[in-house]
C-alpha cells in the first residue's frame, strides 16, 4: 500500500500545475538543432515481466552495472541498473522477484553527472528546479519547433558545470558542461516485444500480468485490462505521455504503467489495495 501511494504521490507531484516565473524571451536560431524525432531501440528488457526471478533476469540481461540492496518493512529490495544500454534500465526486485521495470528515457540518472544536480528528475517543473538548485548562473531561452526550450546552467566551486534542459517548463534531461546537444529533441523508446518474448511469457503461468512487457503499446494494455482506474496525462518533448493504473487481476492486484507516445516505458507492481484508496492516494 505504501509503495503504490509513493508512486502516485511522485506522479502527481511531477505533473502538478504550478505558476512559473516570468522570463524575458531570448530569440535564437533553431537551425543548429536537429528536428524532433522518435526512434525505436531493440532492448533485452522486453523479456522482463512482473514476478520474474532474479536468476531469470540474469539470464536475460547479464550482469548489472550497479546493484543497491536495502530492506523495507521486512522486504528485501534490490535495484539493478544497466547503464551501458542504449536505453538505460532500472530493475527493482522485491524478495528476489521483479516488482518494477523503468527505462531512463531522459538519461537523467547518470552517475557521471555532478552530484549536486541529483535531486532534479525528469518531468520536474521549473519552479521546483529553482527551489532546489537556486538561480542558475545562465538561463538561455529559445523557441524551437514550436516548443519553448530552456537551458539552465549551474555552477558550484570546484565541481563541473551542470546543464538542465526543460521543454515547456518540464525537465527533459541534464548533462555535465554548458553545451546544448543538437539532438535535444530526440526521443528513444523501446522496440515492441518480439513474438519470442511473448511466447516465453505465455509458458507455465498464464497470468496476464506476465504479458506486461516494455515496448508494448497502450492498446495492448487496454485489450488486456480494460479501462484504467486512473490516468494522468502529460507530455515529453512535445510527445503525449501518460501515467495509468490498471487492475491487472480479479483478486484486486494493480499495476502502474508509464506510456510515452503510446509505448510502455515503465511498469510497477501495485500489490493489492482497495480501489478507493488508490484513487485517494492512500
Amino acid at each position: 500500500m505504501r509503495k503504490l501511494a509513493t508512486i502516485l504521490f511522485m506522479a502527481t507531484l511531477s505533473l502538478a500545475d504550478v505558476a512559473s516565473s516570468a522570463l524575458a524571451q531570448q530569440p535564437g536560431p533553431q537551425n543548429d538543432l536537429l528536428p524532433p524525432r522518435v526512434e525505436s531501440i531493440a532492448t533485452r528488457a522486453t523479456q522482463l515481466y512482473l514476478g520474474m526471478s532474479e536468476d531469470e533476469v540474469a539470464r536475460a540481461m547479464g550482469e548489472p552495472t550497479t546493484v543497491v540492496t536495502s530492506e523495507s518493512a521486512g522486504v528485501e529490495l534490490r535495484v539493478l541498473k544497466y547503464a551501458p544500454e542504449r536505453l538505460p534500465i532500472k530493475v527493482t526486485l522485491s524478495d528476489g522477484k521483479i516488482s518494477a521495470v523503468a527505462f531512463d528515457i531522459a538519461e537523467i540518472d547518470n552517475p557521471a553527472l555532478p552530484g549536486y544536480g541529483r535531486p532534479v528528475w525528469s518531468g520536474m517543473h521549473r519552479t521546483a528546479v529553482l527551489r532546489i538548485m537556486g538561480a542558475p548562473s545562465e538561463d538561455r531561452l529559445r523557441d524551437s519547433f514550436g516548443m519553448k526550450l530552456e537551458h539552465m546552467i549551474f555552477e558550484r566551486p570546484g565541481l563541473p558545470d551542470l546543464s538542465i534542459f526543460l521543454v515547456d517548463d518540464r525537465v527533459v534531461t541534464k548533462q555535465a558542461g554548458r553545451a546544448l546537444p543538437p539532438d535535444i529533441f530526440r526521443l528513444s523508446l523501446p522496440l515492441a516485444p518480439s513474438d519470442a518474448d511473448r511466447a516465453t511469457g505465455s509458458q507455465g503461468d498464464q497470468s496476464r500480468r506476465r504479458q506486461i512487457r516494455a515496448g508494448m503499446n497502450v492498446h495492448d494494455a487496454q485489450a488486456m485490462f480494460g479501462e484504467p482506474k486512473m490516468r494522468v496525462p502529460y507530455s515529453v518533448k512535445g510527445r503525449p505521455a501518460e501515467y495509468r493504473i490498471y487492475q491487472t487481476a480479479s483478486d484486486g492486484q494493480f499495476a502502474c504503467f508509464t506510456f510515452i507516445d503510446d509505448i510502455l516505458v515503465g511498469f510497477a507492481d501495485g500489490g493489492r489495495i482497495p480501489l478507493d484508496q488508490i484513487l485517494n492516494g492512500g
